[in-house]
């Protein structure tokens, strides 16, 4: 497992949180620019965005750059707690330089553009919660059973993510 973050801080913390599974070999943590991810082309079956999209430097451009490391085949899961429209949440992009909340169907344009496919958008029936998969396309032919076990591990990681918050998300 390969993770990525812009904060020094953030990295270091995920560093000695994980310093087990680092040794280990299992996980690796580093500091990096999601506009210019230096990751080798077509090296992950999945990417995840949890509660991070809303400070990336232009969408389209970000979700190209997860394009190019993602295997063909291999799955992208952005997670937000905010649909992008409600007022609770559009507040912080007052307050925080830089944020910017984006609706399912942004997210969805800038994933298409990027070159995704198979895009499903997931929005909680009561709170403003949305998790969005999106799918990169396997050279034309696609390998229906591998897919659905990666979208059911990502969502599954999602699930996990909820219960880590003590909420129920999708």
């Amino acid at each position: 497992m390969t993770a990525i973050d812009y904060s020094e801080l953030s990295v270091a913390k995920a560093q000695e949180y994980n310093r087990e599974l680092i040794a280990a070999g299992r996980c690796t943590v580093l500091q990096g620019d999601v506009s210019s991810l230096q990751l080798p082309e077509g090296s992950f079956d999945l990417a995840t965005a949890f509660e991070t999209v809303y400070f990336w430097p232009g969408l389209e451009a970000c979700f190209a750059q997860v394009f190019r490391v993602l295997k063909p085949g291999g799955f992208f899961m952005i997670c937000n707690e905010s649909d992008g429209t409600d007022a609770a949440s559009l507040k912080f992009e007052k307050i925080i330089d830089g944020m910017k909340n984006y609706t399912a169907e942004q997210i969805e344009d800038a994933l298409r553009k990027a070159g995704f496919s198979e895009i499903s958008c997931h929005h909680h029936a009561s709170k403003p919660w949305i998790t969005v998969i999106a799918k990169k396309r396997q050279g034309g032919v696609d390998c229906e059973a591998e897919s659905q076990g990666i979208r059911r591990h990502a969502v599954r990681l999602a699930q996990m993510d909820q219960r880590a918050h003590g909420n129920q998300r999708l």
